[in-house]
């Protein structure tokens, strides 16, 4: 196991920020609704609304929903199962242990299919444990506080700074797109100038953003769509994982700099389209966080020729060895790869007028 290390504590962005404090005012909120709602009806246990409204709390409108609608769902099946289990079995001594055994199994099996109905294992345990005098009407007010709980979750991610799900998925893999750019420069520096620069900070970054983009995928639902192109976030998502694992090769080939000669011819061709991918995938980042029409990839198609057509004069000169004749030819299968990778992504975003 690796140690831990402070570096994985990686500086807070801008955007980490405002999600910070967009999570916190919406748990407040929802905190607060639950915790005076719950007082205002006069429920005996007011802790069972204000947790349920903690935990479903998440990034998105959406995943606030699901995450609502699924505690009440397994609240009501795990309530259920629990009362089934306490007037088949009964309670004391030995028939507690045989309802809780029971009920768990039960509804182990059930979350074990559906993770979503996962929380249905708190009711269990606590009703069959822990019941009140009035079993039946302890059951109901445990739910209607879960329930209530839940719905001021939902209310308050609707209302204090809501944020859909796909719009932020949208952002985060528009940054990881702008960092695909400065990734592929720094491989190609790396290449040409024989110098060695540590580039796992750009594929962290990388890596994050694709995280933090399939969490937010995960949590889109079309309703919330409406208006939206018709490609869901998690194929943009499929297609700038693609582009990340050819950089990837590409990072590994680029351990292996060209030979004097090779570098020379190729430089300057390849200095450009270096140059110009870089412009180019960050203004295609910055297109597809809004998701706009991306920028023309006429010159960045233009540039990648070039590199072949340095290439084929390279070869027609001959002379090169073997392993001169290997890594250019890498060098050509990357820029290919990565301009095909390009097109496929180009082709899930809006067309251009």
């Amino acid at each position: 196991m690796a140690p831990f290390s402070l570096d994985v504590l990686r500086k807070p962005t801008r955007s980490d920020l405002w999600a910070a404090s967009r999570f916190t005012l919406q748990t407040v909120a929802a905190v607060l609704v639950s915790y005076g709602l719950a007082k205002a009806l006069g429920l005996p246990d007011a802790s069972w609304a204000v947790f349920s409204a903690l935990f479903v709390i998440q990034g998105s409108i959406g995943g606030t929903v699901t995450a609502a609608a699924d505690r009440v769902l397994g609240a009501c099946l795990g309530a259920s199962l629990a009362l089934a289990c306490i007037f088949a079995i009964g309670l004391g001594e030995w028939r507690t242990v045989a309802s809780l055994v029971a009920g768990i199994s039960v509804m182990g099996i059930v979350a074990g299919i559906w993770p979503r109905f996962s929380y249905g294992l708190v009711p269990v345990a606590i009703l069959v444990l822990a019941p009140g005098i009035e079993v039946v009407e302890d059951a109901l007010l445990k739910v209607i506080a879960i329930a209530l709980g839940s719905g001021a979750g939902a209310l308050s991610s609707l209302l204090v700074l809501p944020q859909r799900a796909h719009l932020a998925a949208q952002r985060q893999l528009g940054h990881a797109v702008a960092d695909c750019g400065a990734l592929l420069s720094a491989c190609m520096t790396k290449m040409l100038t024989r110098d060695a620069p540590d580039l796992s900070a750009a594929h962290a970054r990388i890596s994050d953003a694709l995280a933090q983009a399939g969490k937010m995928a995960r949590q889109s639902h079309p309703w919330l769509r409406r208006g939206s192109p018709p490609h869901r976030p998690a194929e943009i998502l499929r297609q700038v994982e693609r582009l990340w694992y050819t950089l990837a090769m590409v990072d590994r080939l680029s351990g292996q700099p060209l030979s004097e000669r090779a570098g020379a011819f190729l430089a300057e061709p390849v200095h450009d389209a270096a140059r110009e991918a870089e412009c180019f995938l960050r203004e295609t980042g910055k297109a597809l966080a809004r998701m706009q029409p991306p920028p023309s990839s006429e010159q960045f198609h233009a540039c990648i020729h070039a590199i072949t057509d340095a290439m084929d004069r390279l070869h027609a000169e001959g002379g090169l060895t073997r392993p001169e004749a290997e890594r250019t030819f890498g060098l050509s299968f990357a820029w290919e790869q990565v301009s095909h990778g390009v097109d496929e992504l180009l082709a899930l975003l809006p067309e251009r007028a």
